[in-house]
């Protein structure tokens, strides 16, 4: 299983009832993970969540031909 970290602070997430998926804008850089575990309320992942092949909104990105 895939740890999920949080892109406000970096940390670990422990539950992952508690994340909160967000399409990020331009100016977002997420923190760099790091093994201490997320103290934010809500933690915030941008992006869609694990297991997804798509999301509404998100942008297509081609292949090469």
């Amino acid at each position: 299983m895939n740890e999920i970290h949080c892109d406000i602070c970096g940390g670990s997430v422990g539950d992952p009832a508690t994340v909160s998926y967000r399409l990020a804008s331009v100016g977002i850089v997420p923190a760099p993970p790091h093994s201490a575990r997320c103290t934010c309320t809500v933690a915030i992942v941008y992006g869609p969540p694990a297991g997804y092949m798509s999301w509404p909104g998100l942008p297509v990105v081609k292949e090469a031909p």
